[in-house]
């Protein structure tokens, strides 16, 4: 190959490069962009004391715009070299030995939680601890040991308790999903868990810390509340350049290191993309060799590359112990036996040699497991979204069922009432047509009047059978909200009564209790307003049954007063009638008068429930309207990340250069 042809495709590889990281910045920031405008655009629907469920999407969206934040920053840091791997497989030994001095210190800085940086831009005293949201915080070293130590304890102690609380909770739980979501409320209610990511931590300069940025990653093997394991890379992988993976070489048949490398090809697989920027390294190999010398430490290799030979091409045996000891020794051969000089050698050939391509690779790989934590169905983000909608869905149609509920009870009691006082006034009717003409035979309108109370319109026989209705559906108005209550409530768990787990915990000391229930207890509710005992009650009403009738048949009686036969002439020609119209007309005004009780029963029922329905939803997501908007935010969000990175076109790269070329 000809000089300028090798100088074209340097240029060209360059160029390539630089077109990438900038198209990458670009397309990163407008992201990171549009994440915040998401974010305030969904802080501004809801209020604090509301919409309990959108809280936590709004933390989330504040952590992913720190994650692009991070992608960003990360184009133009120093290459950062994760060290990952188990805990207690020499990780922070080997740090140590890499850096040349001791910083990690596992008994100092405990690491299930977060990750350790060690930046040699720091001055002396001066540490960075970063949180979740991306703000930061200056203290000096001490003050961020102690504070560690404190964020420390405390994720401890409470996690003790909770585990331990858990246990007697669990006995009472009859179904997978009554524990887990009581896992998830314990874990949201009572669990400790600290809002820093990252402490940054100054040192001194070393040969590798002039070129590298070392990270201490988390132990990856955690526990949850039931004591399951969890095994977990893909949290911390977005952030690496590039990757020392640790294992012991005394336990390479640990089925929890192979699980752990598995999970993360996994993750790569479900994203498209897999980078070569990871060094895999075997530990404690001297213990290796000293029951076995090279024959043995052959033997590990093999079995090394027949177990986790499909993820890496290369092993490098080390032991970081022995390693450290030679440079705090000044020991040389110590330090060359130990494999650390092979293992430095290896990264300035895998790393430094390509920095800036892995760098954009890895930047590659780390936005698609970003964009795969958002978009994917198990995401906090996503499910919330699609727990929105079919909540929206649901409010509607129980909205509809409170209606059709309410419209049918009304029917109901009206077309009761309806039969009862029509029974009644045909019986009236057939004792008016047998039994009037007695009235004429009567001398005196009080007796008259007594007749026609007693005999003929028998309203005695209406009261008790009116009653019995007023009771029967003043009482069933309330027990049919208290039914409707409970079943179209919104509630943020399913399966379980927070309530119950709370009396549970009450002796509990030292936990964040928030006592907070969104299960509706029926029987607590406030139903005085459609207590029959807390208004005017049948009394009033049936008053309305004797009260006015003097007045209705005042006409009839008087009219009864004339001569008797003057009055029985017009016996065929009107009493009967004036008296079926007097007993309809007074039946008529007390069925006025018991369905606009009832209806107004109904109707505070009715808002009782809406008002239990909408503020149940209300709790969980905010107002209705505010959901909508929320749910359109989420919509774009998802849209703008569902479109290509735009990366530049090569033959345009390579117009452009050529005239570059020619050009001198």
């Amino acid at each position: 190959m000809t000089y300028q042809k090798r100088r074209t495709k340097v240029l060209l590889a360059k160029k390539n490069r630089e077109f990438v990281k900038a198209r990458m910045q670009t397309h990163f920031k407008f992201l990171k962009n549009e994440i915040h405008n998401v974010y305030q655009d969904i802080y501004d629907e809801v209020e604090e004391k509301n919409a309990r469920l959108v809280h936590p999407v709004l933390d989330e969206l504040s952590a992913f715009n720190f994650n692009m934040e991070e992608l960003i920053e990360g184009l133009d840091k120093t290459f950062e070299l994760f060290i990952v791997g188990m805990g207690n497989y020499g990780k922070s030994t080997l740090i140590n030995a890499l850096l040349e001095q001791e910083v990690a210190d596992i008994d100092v800085r405990p690491k299930t939680w977060k990750v350790d940086v060690y930046d040699t831009t720091l001055s002396p005293n001066t540490c960075v601890i970063v949180y979740k949201n991306g703000e930061t915080e200056y203290k000096s070293f001490d003050e961020t040991r102690v504070f560690i130590e404190e964020e420390e304890n405390k994720t401890k102690q409470s996690r003790k308790k909770v585990k331990s609380e858990l246990k007697k909770v669990l006995q009472e739980l009859k179904t997978k999903e009554e524990v887990k979501e009581t896992e998830d409320y314990l874990r949201k209610e009572f669990l400790y868990q600290s809002s820093v990511v990252e402490v940054r931590w100054p040192i001194k300069t070393s040969y590798l810390s002039k070129k590298f940025m070392v990270v201490d990653t988390p132990g990856l093997v955690q526990e949850n509340l039931s004591g399951d394991t969890i095994v977990s890379v893909q949290k911390y992988y977005h952030k690496a350049d590039g990757v020392i993976w640790i294992f012991d070489a005394t336990k390479l048949a640990s089925k929890k290191s192979k699980d752990m490398v598995e999970e993360l090809e996994k993750s790569l697989n479900k994203i498209g993309g897999k980078t070569d920027n990871i060094v895999a390294v075997l530990n404690r190999i001297d213990l290796v060799r000293n029951n076995g010398g090279e024959e043995a430490e052959q033997k590990v290799i093999k079995e090394a590359n027949r177990v986790l030979g499909k993820y890496f091409d290369q092993f490098i045996c080390i032991s970081a112990k022995q390693g450290m000891a030679g440079i705090l020794d000044s020991n040389g051969p110590l330090k060359r036996e130990s494999g650390i000089e092979t293992l430095v050698e290896s990264i300035d050939k895998n790393f430094y040699e390509n920095a800036q391509k892995i760098q954009l690779q890895s930047r590659e790989v780390g936005f698609k497991q970003i964009k795969h934590q958002l978009m994917d169905d198990s995401s906090l983000i996503k499910k919330y979204l699609n727990r929105l909608r079919a909540e929206q869905r649901e409010y509607g149609k129980r909205k509809d069922k409170i209606d059709d509920h309410f419209k049918t009870l009304k029917t109901d009691f009206q077309q009761e009432l309806k039969h009862i006082t029509s029974s009644f006034i045909e019986s009236a009717e057939v004792r008016i047509d047998a039994k009037a003409d007695v009235l004429f035979d009567l001398e005196t309108d009080k007796e008259r009047e007594t007749y026609i109370k007693d005999y003929l319109f028998c309203l005695t026989e209406l009261e008790p059978e009116l009653e019995k209705f007023h009771k029967y559906w003043g009482s069933e108005l309330e027990n049919r909200m208290k039914q409707l209550i409970a079943e179209v409530v919104f509630t943020e768990y399913k399966h379980i009564d927070p309530n119950e787990i709370n009396k549970m915990f009450e002796e509990i000391s030292g936990l964040s209790k928030k006592n907070i229930s969104y299960r509706v207890n029926t029987s607590q509710l406030n139903t005085d307003d459609l207590s029959l005992a807390s208004g005017a009650g049948f009394a009033a009403i049936g008053g309305l049954i004797f009260g006015p009738l003097g007045l209705l048949l005042a006409g009839v009686t008087g009219f009864l007063g004339l001569n008797k036969g003057i009055a029985k002439f017009f016996k065929s020609g009107g009493l009967k009638r004036d008296l079926v119209e007097a007993i309809n007309k007074h039946v008529g005004e007390i069925e006025k008068k018991l369905l606009m009780d009832l209806n107004d029963r109904r109707e505070k029922a009715e808002s009782n429930v809406n008002k239990e329905l909408n503020q149940t939803f209300i709790n969980l997501h905010g107002s209705y309207e505010s959901s909508k908007a929320v749910e359109h935010s989420l919509d774009q969000l998802f849209e703008v990340f569902t479109k290509p990175m735009d990366y530049p076109d090569l033959i345009t790269l390579i117009m452009k250069d050529k005239k570059t070329i020619s050009m001198r």
